[in-house]
């Protein structure tokens, strides 16, 4: 005879069968969760009123995230001595190259203003990041259009849990980003502007190469992705979103191959998915500051080759 208490436990193992399948299905969905509108507005920030009004021109549109080798901190000063004649182009900027950047939370900025895009955009004042070389494939490529960079960066930042929530939905950063670049894009259209968005540059990863973080950055950039089209879906259809690799040199940066996997599967799912091989490139952090090196950020001359990547990519990729 079936004991009752039998039946119990019976009943009891499979409701927490289902219960923990089912708890797998939805965690594991979560990263495809269906996409939510959300309104950005931070009263503090305000875009400044610098740049004259003009009649239906277009505006070629870069945005630029990440973390800090993308906020730039590679040195000018090395730069002028491994390429002066490249230091004296950036020096001097792009007339018809304007950026608005906001990086470690304000700490270094325009001060929410379009400003000619030079060397200094980075950490401050000594450094550049990779706005310098998109700058100068945007010069060379849109020379009778306007274009326009906005950078919005936080060194130390990492995918999973500070620009996405922890379980693949807008993060903090996430949402100060698009706050700063969607009022951006509605002063540039204030202005008189006629919108074409060449593309997201997006420079990460570093960060999320510890703990478990690595092995989720795919969904997490799936998810990432998501909501940066959705969001920005209301001035352009389809976006490129361009994915530079970190630095897989030993003793770098732990489980970086992870990191890179998870970009380079991203990047087969779509022609506008791009990804940039940098160690392919030949990108180091080996060598700069003499006798100080900065293993963490790339050298000045890498950093130059990282943003003319992404200027090739926005432009012919």
């Amino acid at each position: 005879m079936v004991c009752f208490f039998d039946i119990l436990k019976y009943m009891k193992s499979k409701f927490i069968l289902f219960f923990t399948l089912g708890t797998l299905v939805l965690t594991g969905c979560n990263y495809k969760k269906p996409l939510d509108d959300f309104t950005f507005n931070n009263p503090s920030i305000q875009i400044a009123d610098t740049l004259e009004n003009v009649n239906n021109e277009t505006a070629h549109i870069v945005f630029l995230f990440g973390q800090s080798n993308a906020d730039g901190v590679s040195n000018n000063g090395c730069l002028e001595v491994k390429q002066p004649q490249v230091f004296a182009e950036y020096s001097a900027g792009y007339n018809d190259v304007q950026i608005n950047f906001y990086n470690d939370g304000g700490n270094y900025s325009s001060n929410l203003a379009f400003k000619q895009c030079t060397l200094g955009c980075g950490c401050g004042d000594a450094y550049f990041g990779p706005e310098m070389g998109i700058a100068q494939r945007l010069h060379e490529s849109h020379p009778t259009d306007k274009s326009f960079i906005i950078k919005w960066t936080w060194g130390g930042t990492n995918l999973r849990r500070q620009w996405l929530d922890g379980n693949y939905g807008r993060g903090t950063y996430y949402n100060s980003s698009m706050d700063f670049s969607i009022k951006c894009l509605d002063y540039l259209m204030s202005k008189g502007y006629n919108l074409s968005i060449d593309g997201i540059c997006w420079m990460q990863g570093e960060s999320d190469t510890f703990f478990s973080n690595a092995s989720r950055y795919y969904k997490d950039t799936y998810a990432y992705v998501r909501f940066l089209r959705h969001d920005l879906k209301k001035y352009q259809e389809q976006i490129k979103f361009i994915d530079a690799a970190i630095n897989e040199e030993k003793n770098v940066w732990v489980k970086a191959d992870k990191i890179n996997a998870g970009k380079r599967r991203f990047a087969n799912e779509s022609e506008l998915n791009i990804y940039i091989d940098t160690n392919g490139l030949g990108l180091t952090t080996l060598q700069e500051p003499e006798g100080n090196v900065d293993k963490s950020h790339y050298d000045s001359e890498s950093m130059v080759k990282l943003g003319q990547a992404f200027g090739d990519s926005l432009i012919g990729g």
